[in-house]
Parts: C-alpha cells; structure tokens; sequence
C-alpha cells in the first residue's frame, strides 16, 4: 500500500486519520509532506517549488477539470482538494500520466482547509463544481455553502479573484446564490450564468442525460 501511494505522489493517511466507529476523524487540512494536524498557513511556493497564481478546486473528483486547465495555463499552479482517497490516486495519477507539474490533489476537507489554511489573499480562484446538495432538511447544515465558508472563501481570493460554481441541483444552486449574493465581499459577474462549462466528469455525464445546470462566477470586489 505505502509503494503504492509513493507511485501516486501520496503520503499514507496519519494515525489521527484512521477512523473509529462512533467517533469522527478530525478534518482532514494537511498537505502531503506536512506532519499530520499542521495548521499553519500553507506555504504555496514552496509547496509547489515556484512562485505562480493558486487556482484550488474543492471536491476534485477524478481530476478531470484540474488537469485539462493545468495542460492549458503551465503558468498556474493548481491544487485539487479532494476527500475521497480513490479520486484523489485518480487525479494525481492521470497528471502525472500528461506530464504535468503544475496541479497536485490531495486528500482535504476541502472547507476546513479554507477556512483553517488558505493565506489571506492568495488564490486567483476557486472552483467548487457539484458539491454534495445534502437534499433532507435535516442535512442542510452539512452544505458547503454557508455564510462562514463564503466568508473564508472571499478572503482567500485576491481582490478580483473568481469563485466558479456549477451544479445540477437547482434547489440548491439558488440557496448558493442566496449565500453569495449576501456577502459584501463578492459581486456577481454578469452574464456568468451560461457560456462556459466545468467540462467535469459529472458535468459530461449529467449534459448528456439532459439535466438543466445551475452556473454562476463571482468575483471578490477589489475594495472587499
């Protein structure tokens, strides 16, 4: 298993991760290469070895999206956050399969390392592309989208730094529009509801059955 993950580019999840029956792990916020529990402020150029823009995806998946942006902007630095262990071998494996060097995933909860981690003012953008809807009422709480979160989400963008937002819940996609709307610190792109596409495995599939997508860009105001 460990040579397995080495091949991956992944570190082996710590003693702190490994889950007890009746008792949640903690949130998974360390980078690979980080001593579990690590808290500090990430230090991205020297995580990913230069200095360049940080876009973060939240919920990777298998690395679709991330990967075709990371062969289109070599000039970009990307991070996958992803907490499914599975999707995060997937992704990472598929980059280094193009021979990129500019995207890295690993195993996060995806809000707590935003919220705990991400520097103030140091992503270019951030991508969130069909977050778990938590349809029944009394799983609304779980939702990504809160008020806290999209706080943490704009202070971690640079001013004029773009939140992209795509899902096929509609009931959902309106709550986040709530959510977003009634943060000073952002303001919507106008005319970012259509013409563009995440180009996610999800959205590939959901496209073909013909299912209508909620889309929406916003962006951190430069006074925010």
């Amino acid at each position: 298993m460990r040579r397995a993950l080495k091949r991956a580019g992944l570190s082996p999840a710590p003693k702190d991760f490994v889950e007890t029956p009746g008792i949640p792990p903690p949130p998974r916020t360390s980078l690979p290469g980080e001593p579990p529990g690590t808290s500090t402020p990430v230090d991205w150029a020297g995580f990913f070895g230069r200095v360049a823009p940080v876009e973060v995806e939240i919920g990777s998946g298998r690395g679709r999206f991330l990967t075709d942006e990371a062969a289109a902007r070599p000039d970009t630095s990307f991070l996958g956050a992803e907490i499914e262990l599975e999707y995060t071998r997937i992704g990472q494996t598929r980059a280094e399969k193009m021979g990129l060097t500019n995207v890295r995933f690993a195993r996060l909860d995806g809000r707590a390392f935003v919220l705990d981690r991400v520097p103030a003012g140091s992503l270019a953008a951030l991508h969130v592309f069909f977050p778990d809807p938590w349809p029944k009422k009394r799983h609304t709480k779980r939702r990504l989208f809160s008020p806290e979160f999209v706080r943490g989400a704009a202070l971690s963008l640079v001013p004029g730094g773009l939140l992209r937002v795509a899902t096929d819940n509609l009931p959902y996609f309106e709550a986040i529009r709530e959510v977003l709307d009634a943060e000073p610190a952002f303001e919507k792109v106008p005319g970012s509801e259509a013409g563009w596409s995440s180009g996610t495995d999800y959205e590939r599939k959901y496209e073909k059955e013909g299912r209508p997508m909620g889309r929406g860009i916003w962006r951190r105001r430069p006074e925010g």
